[in-house]
């Protein structure tokens, strides 16, 4: 298909997503102004007590920004867990996710992601650290940061505002956590000086509640060489778009389905070959995915491109 027909192609589907996705309701309470109100750290980066950093096989691509994640819960409540699937998080659960860049002994944190559990309605908040890095600002427009440390600094770090929290998040008409699913949660992890499983940790500390993993999957590390390509490429379109490209996503009315479990010939994939590819490396209103990214994933796109070549080369 000729590249002009693949832009025709795919300005049909988004005015076909557009046209008929709903709205989301938007959040059910107010935010406080400064992130530090919600007792997550005891200094910057180091987890206050009562709150977990959990890790996830595949993240999403930010400007190569590094990230933590951290799970806060009521006292007394445990998260329980079904299948491979999100697990139910009890009521008052604090999500948060920080993005910064590092480079020698140097770091500068940009933002922090809230996702807050209240009334059964998931709701998004962010907030831009200060200069100082002792706290950070509820932001509501969203805003631009400039970034100078690390090879893969941006000048034009683009954090997003509350009503974009939506673009990603969107489950049906609400909002839902996307990395922390069962199955990008089973994976080996160092805690308490040794390597082992981060759920059975999760369950021995009562943070989540026993459950039996054998029937749990776990999504691969897109970044693990060792693993064949399909299963990396499968995993990395499956955080970095299935999001979106899902039966309650964004883009629910495409004829794109890719998350990692989603049989193949279920995904689209086969005919949206050339537009993934185009979507990857064109940048501005066509880029997927649409929000945290100003610059082209390379080592990303070059996983791709060898997959779809890989199909290609059995047809």
């Amino acid at each position: 298909m000729k590249q002009g027909k693949c832009y025709a192609v795919l300005v049909l589907l988004i005015t076909i997503a557009c046209n008929h996705t709903p709205a989301v309701i938007s959040n059910h309470i107010a935010f406080e102004q400064r992130l530090s109100a919600y007792r997550l750290f005891k200094t910057a980066l180091v987890p206050a007590e009562g709150v977990t950093i959990i890790e996830i096989a595949s993240a999403l691509f930010t400007d190569y920004a590094e990230k933590q994640r951290l799970l806060k819960l009521p006292a007394g409540k445990k998260v329980i867990l079904r299948g491979d699937s999100l697990p139910i998080f009890p009521e008052g659960t604090i999500i948060a996710k920080t993005f910064y860049y590092t480079e020698d002994t140097n770091r500068q944190i940009i933002e922090t992601r809230l996702l807050l559990l209240k009334d059964h309605q998931w709701n998004a908040a962010t907030y831009r650290w200060q200069e100082d890095q002792q706290d950070a600002t509820l932001l509501t427009e969203g805003a631009i940061v400039h970034v100078n440390i690390g090879k893969h600094k941006t000048t034009a770090y683009r954090i997003p505002g509350q009503s974009d929290c939506a673009s990603c998040h969107r489950s049906g008409n609400a909002l839902s956590p996307i990395g922390p699913k069962a199955a990008n949660l089973n994976i080996t992890v160092s805690r308490d000086g040794i390597r082992q499983n981060q759920l059975s940790w999760l369950m021995k500390k009562g943070i989540f509640e026993q459950a039996d993993l054998s029937s749990i999957a776990s999504l691969p590390d897109y970044n693990d060489t060792t693993l064949p390509v399909t299963a990396r490429a499968r995993a990395y379109l499956d955080i970095n778009c299935a999001h979106c490209h899902q039966s309650t996503g964004m883009a629910a009315h495409t004829s794109l389905k890719l998350g990692y479990f989603t049989p193949y010939d279920q995904t689209g994939i086969e005919f949206n070959r050339q537009q993934i590819i185009i979507r990857m490396t064109t940048m501005g209103e066509f880029h997927m995915p649409k929000i945290g990214t100003t610059m082209i994933h390379a080592e990303g796109l070059q996983l791709v491109k060898q997959y779809i070549k890989d199909l290609q080369n059995e047809r």
